[in-house]
């Protein structure tokens, strides 16, 4: 059996089919009649199918808007309208990710940070660099970095994250409150004002990628149990920058520094003291990323040795030295904090960091590695 799910959560519901049935759906495509892949079975398998058969899968398609036809189309503006219209970005992650309940998550919210050492920056903190996998495996770079987040006093947090699906623009910016367990993190109405007002910043604001993506959400339960004071915070989503590492786009255009200037502009406007969070893991290699090849020790060992290369460049702030080394490796290991760590870097020319946390996870088929970093003036 084969069972088909949507990340994107347009279809709520799994579905699972036979490999027979798998070869039906696969022949889908808008250019067959029920008659053709009637034929086009016969042809392959042997056997004939009927159509009432075929009509029984596409009803069970539709009702679980597996077809994109007006049914679908209807389903998504509806669940568009809903969301846009809403001011709270509500947790998509409770309940499956970490606990639903408030005091189960402030439990286990304690039994993370119990064992964090007390640390005293001796320079003001200018940004937080912090993996966006599940808690389970990145617990022990959660801990070393978040603990830092108890001296942080700014008011406001600019979070980059990557969103791991498509999106029309390099940036998705939200001005939505986010809502955890714990409580609910608000945006700031000024702030908010201030980007819709901006020529090119308003042509970022794109709620609908934030939806149902991890890479932000599952910073906020940390920061939220960490933080001593109230704060903001400025979602973004950084979107795919592989045309860039394929060269078919100049890491140097006008683009992306007018981005990163238009939201200097507006945080200066803005006038609050702010800090930069980028919630991105490094590499995916192995079976599960598609590699062809068994993940074994050199494998791994050569990963970690790359992972260095990029580290060191996170460690001067260098933007285009990080983005340089992983286009030099044609972004092989599919480093999908590619963007908010470029974008945040964009933002600290003149700091340093320092690793303060580093991960190679595997399970002896695939491997994900990640860091947390410490960035002061």
């Amino acid at each position: 059996m084969v069972v088909l799910t949507d990340d994107e959560g347009i279809v709520e519901n799994s579905f699972v089919v036979s490999k027979d049935v798998l070869f039906v759906i696969s022949l889908m495509d808008g250019t067959r009649s029920l008659r053709d892949i009637q034929a086009e079975y016969m042809r392959t398998h042997g056997q004939l199918i009927y159509l009432e058969r075929l009509e029984e899968i596409v009803t069970a398609m539709d009702n679980n808007f597996l077809l994109f036809n007006d049914n679908y189309k209807s389903h998504l503006t509806r669940l568009k309208t809903e969301y846009e219209n809403s001011p709270v970005r509500r947790s998509s992650l409770a309940g499956k990710s970490y606990p639903e309940n408030r005091m189960d998550l402030l439990i286990q919210l304690d039994e993370m940070f119990k064992t964090v050492q007390q640390v005293t920056p001796n320079r003001e903190i200018r940004a937080i660099l912090a993996p966006h996998i599940d808690y389970a495996r990145g617990v022990e770079v959660y801990r070393e970095t978040y603990g830092y987040m108890k001296h942080v006093e700014k008011p406001l947090l600019v979070i980059f994250g990557t969103c791991h699906r498509p999106t029309d623009k390099i940036l998705s910016i939200s001005l939505k409150d986010f809502e955890t367990p714990l409580d609910v993190v608000p945006t700031s109405r000024d702030l908010n004002t201030l980007i819709r007002a901006n020529d090119v910043l308003r042509g970022y604001i794109d709620e609908w990628p934030h939806r149902n993506e991890h890479s932000i959400e599952l910073q906020l339960p940390l920061i939220q149990f960490n933080m001593q004071e109230d704060f903001e915070i400025l979602p973004i989503l950084t979107g795919s920058m592989h045309e860039y590492v394929e060269g078919k786009k100049d890491i140097d255009d006008n683009l992306l520094s007018e981005l990163v200037e238009n939201l200097k502009i507006v945080l200066t406007h803005y006038g609050k003291p702010y800090i930069i969070i980028a919630g991105a893991d490094l590499a995916h290699i192995g079976a599960q990323f598609g590699d062809p090849l068994p993940l074994d020790p050199m494998t791994l060992a050569g990963s970690k040795a790359k992972d260095e290369e990029i580290l060191a460049c996170i460690r001067e702030a260098n933007a285009r030295a990080f983005f340089d080394t992983i286009k030099n490796e044609k972004d092989a290991r599919r480093i999908c904090g590619l963007a908010p760590i470029y974008f945040q870097l964009r933002f600290l020319e003149g700091c340093t960091a320092e690793i303060v946390g580093y991960k190679q996870w595997t399970d002896g088929q695939s491997s994900v590695s990640f860091a947390g970093a410490v960035f002061r003036d």
